[in-house]
């Protein structure tokens, strides 16, 4: 047994030691309590004042109300417009409120505000003073003898300073707890509330913006919603910032609230943005530039082009992660460890705690740095000013700017090009790989959307503009759109900096988990004071407070709600192993409960390029139109002029070195002629066939999604104009004469798209050569492509990747219903579900058709064209076919169109979950139906390329991106893989991440639940186990195998079970309980077993000192106590690591079958050695304490009050309670394996399952 302290004596008990503070009326006691004294006064006397101000004033906050974009162009002719009047404001979608309070500084309020900083740093010193006091002169000589405690050479006694470090630890606590909960208004507190205009700050307050996932939950969070909604309606939660108001040059006030400016004019707040135009020629009309008092203008208006995001100081993230809720109640807890004697056991803790936060900091910190740096951004841009060319910062450029575009120009805001075209890389900002080419804008009324009609036309922020114009004319010229915040990049990095915040089932539920311990373990504390007052220990009333406040810290885990997110670490990790990266750990977890995922098609199912098959061209058979054969150009056959002069022309194929660039069908369409591109400096583009035959380009329609089609105007050697137009064949069926169409048109563009083409259709129209130029360029689209000539079918191959069917095979064996959501028709969509296996091979498909009044009608679709085809009404289809909808005999398909008439009729609704193929879906679309499905209370997901793909990425719950960029802003998740097999892995990942989280969750509620029993069994006897058992229990067993649990890999195979997102679920209580439960039958048959050893001596606690707690130990309580606690203590993060269906095997963990049988063997060993030193140094009872002439203090007070020595114990018994223990350990592994996760949670699962939207994957 080891050496105890013998010293120092008591200050007050020797002569020779001058006490410093005898009692409270001494100076220092008098000085803290004036200082109290005065800063109450102080403060209340300024807080009166400010309430007196405010009345006075009766101010009210402003209610700044958001929006939909107002809609108008604005221009900026007469530099004495007011400042409402030259504006265009843009509001955010949200629809929310914004409540402004102005606050203005005082030298009074700054001055109280100091002395409240002041007084939180006294706290601290006063708590230095008081553990100087107790452990000055302390002695160290062992693990028994570790500065238990000092002299008190300032309070003079234990008491006197026990008694000051009970108030000081109450008075702080209530003031931490407090600041912290308020710390985003405290500094407010000492400002005085003005009017917008006086402000030197402004406090805004936002509805809080997110996303409940739990749609079926407990009668208990029902309460707790109905609850929360009486307090605080839904529509009065939110969050507050205080921003700093500033001043521009010109004296206009602003603040920057979530990266946007707002302006305030008088008591009024106007969002601050331009807009250089609403339509086309707007933009044209703005060619000429600005004049430089105008630019100064629009710049005094929305300020510098860059993104506001500045990365705090160190010092500020560290002041941020520390001083909050979760540690200020780790300080206030461990401040009373460090008080009680537990010196080195609450510096390994702390330790702990700080090494921690410093990771988390450190992990802040260098995730701002790296935002800050997609943020900053400087060049050099050529601006039109004043009617001349200059160099300006990038910085200084305002929306109506004109710019010069440069080669290889990394763009420093959005821009519309209104003079030639750019080949542009936008992989960084939409995942799209391939280069893509931008044109000019148009010069007409039509309406500019960035990113609808004018995406062609738009230059976006953060891409690089690879080739500016051709070879021979580089003079593009852009106008500015949008500057910082209102660009494309800066509205992406908004989404990362600002996410919507989703709110799980857990997060709703560990609130009510956090009261539930609360009120245990306020239980607990009383118990326990009333187990120490049995006891008749020599103990004042602080200590046995202290004791009781250390049994709410271990119930009150501090890391419960850091157990919720480990595992999503530790997932990010090995994702990135897989090439996935993620920019949103969180949505990892949601990826875990995902039951529908959106696959694209193109590049997504299928592989990136598309081979290029041939064309069907017509033959005439007398009257008759007739289809001839599928011909290709490299198998030389003869293909007729027309086709050939389309597939030359009807491109917008670019050159960029010598790679033609484009659309990747447009690029093999154009090679697979053998033409040549030739791009002449301000002159129409020229297609050469390498012989005479020459066509230019003299006008170009982009492809447009709502139209479906593309044109160019093409002049041919002889001067004759003619149009070509390819699209849709659906489409190209409308703008054609029927009589040019063969009569099986439709049907065997059809059986194409059915056997896995990509099928296009090519039209024709002469315009002769008498009109002229300048009248052609004047014809409008709608004209230009009506009344055509069909020429032929376009037909490439779109093959699915090799690995597509083994994954959405995974998929749906995983229970995740598998759909598709492209922009091509609904044939080829058909062919390619069907290869991949998300179409049954025995399921029938109706596809939507609407007529020309709108009227739906569903066709079977078959590769047997031939077939003839009875058409249903939608309501007829329901009834019909109710039964094979619901067993998945019989599923849907729809258009784009079709689509949005069932939406807008309330059909969609009823047959969303019937839906597998969603056929010529515009990306608008896209984000459609993904919302469709969150407002169902389904998890979604999304898997697609980037490019159209972008909208629906991003409003999925967990969209992944196959993109080449590491960390495209586009999505939470980039697979640099390209394959879709990612979605199995990020599936796998979410499942373990969540079921990892809820067993850590679980094995801190053991922690807790566990140790208050065992502190209470130990408050019943009087006893405490040495600090060797405390730091096996918090500095090793809590942390080696809490860390150790986090390591465990998900299983290889996307089982058919989802885990379990509750708290309170039945699976997570049984097992928590039952574990619980069969621990304690077992404790208290070892204690039983212990009370019937006729060598067991009852510690007699009468005898001992609570305050000296390294003496409570020697006994054959404290070790039949620990030893059995503990053992099951540690199994418990064993068999919460089994694994289920949703991690490897625990044995698959070596890192904790290493941990986890070290300790197994450790404790063993000690419980069964006989007594050594090593032995001792665990206090076990193999030693005999109640020996004649004992070194214990209490067993020697006990024999000179006439009690006998007894034996130690035997190793009969120590070996028969070890063979307890592990009956105990066999007991829960086996409820756990059987019971809480085996075949009777699975047989109970099976007949009450949990009340969920129901659909066939």
């Amino acid at each position: 047994m080891g050496k105890y302290p013998v010293g120092p004596t008591a200050c007050s008990e020797n002569s020779s030691c001058h006490v410093l503070i005898q009692s409270l009326t001494n100076w220092a006691p008098i000085l803290v309590f004036s200082f109290w004294g005065y800063a109450m006064i102080v403060i209340i006397i300024f807080l009166l004042y400010r309430k007196f101000q405010t009345l006075k004033r009766s101010l009210t906050p402003v209610i700044h109300k958001e929006g939909p974009f107002m809609s108008g162009s604005v221009h900026f002719e007469n530099s004495a417009e007011e400042l409402g009047a030259k504006e265009d404001v843009r509001l955010d979608v949200n629809n929310r409120d914004l409540h402004i309070t102005g606050y203005e500084n005082t030298a009074f309020g700054e001055f109280c505000y100091i002395l409240c900083c002041v007084v939180s740093l006294h706290w601290l010193a006063l708590f230095i003073l008081i553990f100087f006091d107790a452990y000055n002169q302390c002695e160290v000589g062992g693990i028994d003898n570790l500065c238990f405690y000092g002299n008190h050479v300032i309070f003079g006694s234990y008491e006197f300073n026990a008694k000051i470090f009970f108030v000081i630890w109450w008075l702080a606590a209530i003031w931490f707890i407090g600041w912290v909960i308020n710390r985003g208004r405290v500094r407010n507190w000492f400002r005085l509330p003005c009017t917008l205009s006086q402000a030197h700050v402004v406090n805004v307050w936002a509805q809080d913006q997110r996303e409940v996932l739990s749609v079926n939950v407990s009668f208990v969070i029902q309460m707790v919603r109905i609850i929360q909604n009486k307090l605080i309606p839904l529509e009065n939660r939110g969050h507050f910032e205080t921003h700093l108001v500033t001043r521009t040059a010109q004296g206009q006030h602003f603040f920057v609230f979530r990266g946007e400016r707002y302006l305030i004019k008088g008591n009024s707040i106007l969002k601050a943005s331009i807009r250089a135009g609403n339509s086309f020629s707007d933009f044209h009309q703005g060619e000429g530039g600005l004049t430089q008092e105008e630019a100064e203008r629009r710049f005094n208006i929305i300020g510098k082009n860059e993104i506001p995001f500045q990365p705090e100081t160190l010092m500020q993230t560290t002041c941020e992660e520390l001083f909050s809720l979760f540690h200020v109640y780790q300080l206030v807890m461990y401040l009373s460890w460090f008080w009680n004697s537990y010196l080195f056991v609450a510096a390994l803790m702390a330790v702990v705690v700080c090494l921690s936060a410093a990771i988390t900091i450190y992990t802040k910190h260098r995730s701002q740095l790296a935002i800050a740096k997609l943020t900053r951004y400087v060049t050099q841009v050529n601006v039109f000013r004043n009617q001349t060319w200059c160099s300006v910062d990038s910085r200084d450029i305002v929306p109506g700017d004109v710019v010069k575009v440069a080669d290889d120009w990394l763009l420093p805001c959005d821009l519309v090009i209104i003079r030639g075209s750019c080949i542009c890389d936008e992989s960084a900002l939409t995942g799209e790989a391939a280069p893509v080419q931008k044109y000019h804008a148009p010069n007409n009324a039509g309406i500019y959307q960035a990113e609808g009609h004018g995406t062609r036309h738009t230059l976006f922020s953060g891409t690089r503009v690879l080739q500016a114009g051709s070879r021979q004319n580089h003079n593009v010229l852009a106008v500015v759109t949008a500057t910082g915040m209102a660009t494309s990049k800066g509205k992406l990095l908004a989404a990362i900096l600002y996410p919507e915040q989703m709110l799980f089932k857990y997060d709703e539920e560990l609130p009510v988990v956090v009261i539930l311990l609360l009120i245990y373990a306020l239980v607990c504390f009383i118990i326990s004071l009333l187990f120490m007052n049995m006891t008749g220990a020599e103990t004042i009333w602080v200590t046995k407070w202290t004791y009781c406040i250390a049994i709410v810290n271990q119930i009150m885990s501090p890391l419960l709600p850091v157990a919720l997110e480990v595992g999503q670490l530790q997932a990010v990790e090995r994702l990135k192993t897989c090439g996935i990266f993620s920019l949103n750990p969180s949505r990892i977890a949601i990826a875990g409960k995902i039951r529908v995922f959106c696959f694209d098609k193109t590049g997504t199912l299928t592989k990136e390029g598309l081979d290029f098959i041939g064309v069907q061209g017509l033959q005439r058979h007398g009257n008759e139109i007739l289809f001839g054969s599928v011909k290709a150009f490299d198998k030389g056959d003869e293909i007729d002029n027309l086709t050939r002069h389309g597939l030359a022309t009807c491109h917008a194929v670019s050159k960029y070195g010598s790679r033609y660039v484009g659309n990747e069908v447009e690029v093999k369409m154009f090679q697979a002629v053998g033409w040549e591109l030739i791009e002449n400096f301000n002159e129409p583009d020229v297609v050469y066939d390498g012989n005479s035959e020459k066509l230019k380009v003299i006008k170009r329609y982009e492809f447009d999604h709502t139209r479906a089609t593309m044109s160019v105007v093409v002049q041919d050697i002889q001067g004759s104009f003619a149009v070509y137009c390819k699209g849709s064949f659906e489409k190209l069926q409308q703008l054609c004469f029927q009589e040019s169409l063969p009569e099986d048109y439709l049907r065997v563009a059809q059986k194409h798209a059915l056997d896995g083409c990509y099928v296009l259709s090519l039209g024709y129209k002469s315009l002769g050569d008498g009109l002229a130029l300048e009248e052609i360029l004047e014809m409008p689209r709608d004209v230009l492509e009506m009344e055509l000539q069909f020429v032929s079918l376009i037909l490439f191959r779109n093959e699915p990747k090799a690995d597509s069917q083994v994954a959405i095979k995974s998929v749906k064996e995983g229970e995740v219903r598998p759909v598709m959501v492209t922009g091509d028709n609904a044939q080829c969509g058909y062919y390619i579900a069907k290869q991949c296996g998300m179409v049954a091979p025995c399921a029938q498909i109706f596809l939507g058709e609407a007529d020309a009044d709108s009227s739906i009608f569903w066709v079977p679709m078959s590769a047997q064209m031939d077939d003839i085809m009875e058409s249903v009404q939608t309501a007829a289809l329901f009834d019909r076919h109710q039964k094979g909808l619901e067993s998945g005999v019989v599923e849907l398909a729809v258009t784009g169109k079709v689509f949005n008439i069932l939406r807008r009729s309330g059909w969609m609704e009823k047959l969303l979950f019937s839906v597998r193929i969603f056929a010529r879906f515009s990306p608008e679309d896209k984000v459609l139906i993904t919302n469709m499905y969150r407002d169902q209370g389904v998890i979604v997901g999304m898997c697609g390329d980037g490019g159209n793909d972008c909208g629906a990425l991003r409003v999925a719950h967990a969209g992944i991106a196959l993109s080449e960029a590491e960390a495209s802003v586009v999505s939470p998740f980039t697979s640099k893989e390209k394959s879709i097999l990612s979605v199995v892995d990020l599936l796998r990942e979410g499942r373990g991440a969540l079921h990892t989280s809820f067993a850590c969750y679980k094995f801190l509620i053991m922690y807790g639940l566990m140790f208050s029993i065992f502190k209470l069994c130990c408050y019943w006897y009087g006893v405490i186990v040495c600090q060797m058992g405390y730091l096996f229990i918090d500095g090793v067993a809590v942390l080696t195998l809490g860390y150790a649990m986090t390591l465990s890999h998900p299983e290889d195979i996307l089982g058919k079970a989802r885990p379990t997102s509750s708290l309170l679920g039945s699976l997570n209580v049984s097992s928590v309980f039952g574990v619980w439960f069969i621990n304690i039958m077992f404790l208290i048959g070892a204690i039983h077993f212990m009370a019937s050893q006729p060598d067991y001596v009852k510690w007699p606690a009468r005898y001992s000192h609570g305050a000296n707690w390294w003496t409570l130990g020697d006994n054959w309580e404290s070790t039949v106590l620990f030893f059995t606690m503990y053992f099951q203590f540690i199994t418990s993060a064993f068999i919460f690591t089994f694994g289920s269906s949703f991690r490897k095997s625990v044995f698959h963990n070596w890192t904790i079958v290493v941990f986890y049988g070290s300790l197994m063997v450790l404790m063993s060993v000690l419980l069964l050695l006989p007594p050594s030193g090593f032995t001792s140094l665990w206090h076990v009872a193999s030693e005999q304490f109640n020996s004649v002439n004992s070194s214990s203090p209490v067993w020697t007070l006990y024999q000179e009050a006439g009690g006998s020595s007894s034996p130690a114990m035997s190793f009969d018994f120590r070996l028969r309670l070890w063979l307890l223990i592990m009956g105990s350990l066999a007991t829960i592994i086996l409820w756990q394996k059987v019971f809480a996760e085996g075949v009777i949670a699975k047989f109970v699962a099976s007949r009450f399952p949990s009340v969920r939207q129901k659909f066939l994957v």
